[in-house]
């Protein structure tokens, strides 16, 4: 019997399509082919990735998620393909879409609103990826994908601090500027997962420092703003401080505060190259521009690069449903919704 719904990534209400932050039409095709049962459409395209680790990371990223509740077949394919390769792309597709099985039975809740029971299931299915996953990085020495997939594993683990700082020289030894390693980082050390703030902005600050000019890299600064932004506020709301969390927010975007992003938004966009991830960058650096009255024009000038792509978690999921939240986001900024039918992503002049 089957634990896990699928849920398909078609348009919401005829404008969003959410958890497809990509121009990849390859990619979409095979995410609808693998949520059908087809899963050679994903082996297909990750074997193309091999010298593109962001590509990679984020093609892995879209077939694990669509291929949640399919794992043992996927593990079944692996004697089917024996060149050292393509084992290790299936390895590593393995072991990420265990993680994500694993996370779908835990939910996106904090601790303290997960069931003993619930807990005992996710530890007990999220065992299942060291080993593949430690596979595919030993077939693939030089592909940091798996590394930065043991970072999730190592927060669901509940791993130490120093075991999530090796696992992170992992990676930083074979891709310095991974994004979605740094993004992967920059949980694993912030104060929900029991870090703190101070090290997650200590991250983020790190992230933009090697982030060579025109690389989205310098969102890390976005999303570690968002994450803080949220926390506090969430917690005032808990103590029922609400005259000091109306202050926190309104008092937030500081003139160093705001020179600093600004700084780290011109580091990309002001020599930008074309990225996997450039869809996501737009999203953190809008999300948070738009928070801030004075910089609503550099939060329209990202938004209106994103189409009508929306992504599943940071930074609308952190809000609500992420498709109300990013429109309610458009509106804020007088933006036009995407009509359904439109051109996904037409080439917009800067405003």
């Amino acid at each position: 019997m089957r634990i896990f719904r699928r849920r398909k990534n078609e348009p919401v209400g005829g404008r969003f399509i959410v958890g497809r932050t990509w121009k990849d039409a390859a990619l979409d095709a095979a995410v609808e082919a693998v949520e059908e049962g087809y899963l050679n459409a994903g082996i297909v395209l990750l074997g193309e990735t091999r010298r593109d680790p962001d590509l990679r990371s984020l093609r892995l990223d879209a077939l694990s998620h669509a291929a949640v509740g399919s794992s043992q077949a996927i593990a079944q394919l692996i004697d089917q393909h024996r060149g050292a390769e393509e084992r290790a792309d299936i390895l590593l597709w393995l072991g990420r879409t265990i993680i994500d099985e694993a996370w779908a039975i835990r939910g996106g809740s904090f601790a303290e609103s997960v069931g003993e029971d619930r807990f005992k299931v996710f530890f007990a299915t999220l065992s299942g990826a060291h080993e593949p996953l430690m596979e595919a990085a030993r077939l693939c020495p030089g592909d940091p994908v798996p590394w930065e997939s043991m970072i999730w594993f190592a927060v669901g683990m509940q791993f130490d601090s120093a075991s999530g700082d090796l696992i992170w020289d992992e990676v930083l030894s074979r891709s310095a500027t991974l994004f979605s390693g740094h993004w992967a980082r920059l949980q694993a050390v912030a104060a929900k997962w029991g870090g703190s703030h101070e090290r997650m902005f200590a991250h983020a600050r790190e992230a933009v420092s090697l982030a060579p000019e025109g690389h989205p890299l310098t969102a890390m600064l976005a999303l570690a703003h968002l994450d803080y932004l949220l926390a506090e506020e969430r917690r005032l709301v808990e103590e029922n401080r609400m005259m000091a969390y109306m202050r926190f927010s309104m008092t937030y975007f500081s003139d160093e505060v705001v020179a600093e992003l600004r700084e780290a938004e011109r580091r990309w966009t002001a020599h930008a190259r074309p990225h996997p991830r450039d869809l996501d960058a737009h999203h953190l650096f809008g999300a948070l521009f738009v928070r801030d009255g004075g910089t609503h024009d550099l939060a329209a000038r990202h938004l209106l690069q994103v189409g009508n792509r929306v992504g599943r978690a940071a930074p609308w999921g952190y809000l609500g449903d992420p498709a109300e939240e990013f429109a309610a986001a458009l509106r804020k900024l007088k933006i036009p919704l995407p009509s359904g039918d439109a051109e996904e992503f037409e080439d917009i002049e800067s405003m």
